[in-house]
């Protein structure tokens, strides 16, 4: 083996960048998601809380929080809110969040369908699907109540 300046042999350096690389991925897939965030005028310290703890807890539409990994396309939260991907925030109409909902719905269920596994695949495109829908219904009833679209914040 040949060893280079400081004492180390190619081996042991091509293992320490194998860890570094291993490492990396890790810390890389750990991150790796897309959130999505509902925010409305005159949103409370309470439901502030609620979407971050969502974050944490799992995903809950209700509260105006989704979020989905990087683990393949279609991307429903792209379908869903596409100017917030665009511009990073968006205020988007709950009338146009309801048009794009049954597209958004599709991508889940096939999504789920590809990179799932059986029972548990199905269990998780009514329970994704259930997000979304709950997700468009906050965003409809803060619209209501406030006169002003709900402003989107995409973060991925």
């Amino acid at each position: 083996m040949t060893a280079h300046c400081d004492g180390r042999s190619h081996e042991s350096v091509s293992r320490s960048n194998r860890e570094r690389s291993n490492l990396s991925a890790l810390i890389i897939n750990h991150r790796m998601g897309i959130d999505i965030c509902a925010q409305w005028d005159r949103m409370s310290m309470a439901e502030a809380v609620a979407q971050v703890s969502a974050k944490y807890n799992g995903d809950r539409g209700e509260v105006g929080y989704l979020s989905e990994s990087y683990y393949g396309a279609p991307y429903p939260t792209e379908a869903l809110v596409p100017e917030a991907f665009r511009y990073g925030r968006a205020r988007i109409a709950a009338s146009d969040l309801q048009k794009r909902l049954p597209d958004a719905l599709y991508m889940v269920e096939s999504r789920e369908l590809c990179f799932g596994f059986g029972k548990e695949a199905e269990a998780a495109v009514q329970r994704l699907q259930k997000q979304y829908r709950d997700f468009v219904a906050l965003c409809a009833r803060k619209e209501d109540e406030t006169g002003i679209p709900c402003l989107i914040v995409a973060s991925y």
